[in-house]
């Protein structure tokens, strides 16, 4: 069996990955039979994911393969090479139910990628989407996680709106903030009080600040606040993370006013995105073309990737940013 697993939201995705697994150590409790290999942590994985696809394993008869990042971090070499693995072993791939290989990708991968081709058009391959959870879909994401958490623990409608607001649909944090929530109020109705006391929403809206100096052209004082959080201890990945969000709102809203819209209620039909985050977004982008922002985030997109595969440093690519932007 093949499954192949991708999306924005690559925490839902992930928690897919961890019921794959503990489904499979429901009959192997062991975990013998489990490999896993992620080409953004190791290189020269080829030989040893092709060792497992021709060999057998002796001491268990259930095995469980999960390749991690093939198609962001790996070669195009390296995939072409993986395909043809997989299509010399296809028919048994597909047949041996005791075998699973599980592909994961932390993102939308191109729609050209020669993987991703073959992964989404051959039918006997399972897989699922993570889209980025918006609206509704968030809301019930957030009431559902809770209740897994505690099944007496709830929220009030204030309380979740605050939350999905603070947390910007990042599903990753939204999970470490619940699970705070949820054990702070020990069985009380989490409002927009406790959201508003535990959730970092200063990290927000630093953000905002430091966009608004890199709009002004002050570098200075953006560097400084981004150095101000991670002196704090905040973690540069999220910082960045909420910078990459905040960019792509800024893009989608500038976008829709090249187009003539302008309502609030329209971007936020549109987008998806809360009228909240529309107001505040709309008044930022004064300072950026269109074209700045696409140039922007595309240099966004390119940091982000080489950090991923560990061509620069976090921090470093953060200074990158402020400093060429």
């Amino acid at each position: 069996m093949i499954i192949f697993f991708y999306g924005e939201d690559d925490f839902c995705s992930s928690q897919k990955i961890f019921e794959v697994r503990d489904k499979y150590l429901s009959f192997d409790s062991s975990g013998s039979g489990i490999s896993i290999f992620d080409f953004s942590e190791e290189k020269n994985l080829l030989p040893k994911i092709k060792s497992v696809f021709y060999t057998a394993n002796l001491l268990v008869s259930k095995r469980l393969l999960i390749i991690k990042k093939v198609i962001e971090a790996g070669s195009p070499l390296e995939q072409k090479d993986l395909l043809q693995s997989i299509k010399k072993n296809y028919s048994r791939l597909i047949s041996d139910k005791d075998s699973v290989v599980v592909f994961w990708e932390a993102n939308q991968p191109k729609k050209n990628n020669v993987l991703y081709k073959f992964f989404v058009l051959k039918e006997e391959i399972k897989k699922q989407k993570f889209e980025k959870l918006i609206g509704l879909r968030l809301s019930q994401w957030i009431i559902k996680t809770i209740k897994n958490i505690d099944n007496k623990a709830e929220i009030s409608r204030s309380g979740l709106d605050q939350l999905a607001i603070y947390c910007q649909g990042n599903t990753r944090l939204i999970f470490s903030e619940v699970q705070k929530l949820v054990s702070y109020t020990d069985g009380k109705i989490i409002t927009e009080k406790e959201v508003s006391f535990l959730v970092k929403a200063e990290v927000e809206n630093n953000i905002f600040k430091t966009i608004d100096f890199l709009g002004a052209g002050n570098k200075k004082m953006a560097l400084q606040l981004l150095h101000e959080h991670l002196i704090k201890g905040d973690d540069p990945f999220y910082l960045l993370s909420m910078v990459i969000y905040q960019f792509r709102n800024m893009l989608k809203i500038s976008d829709l006013n090249r187009m003539n819209i302008f309502s609030e209620y329209e971007i936020s039909r549109e987008t998806g995105l809360h009228p909240f985050v529309v107001k505040k977004t709309s008044t930022q982008i004064k300072n950026f073309s269109f074209l700045k922002l696409k140039k922007i985030y595309q240099k966004l997109a390119e940091l982000d990737r080489a950090i991923k595969i560990g061509e620069i440093n976090i921090i470093l690519a953060l200074d990158e940013f402020v400093a060429g932007t």
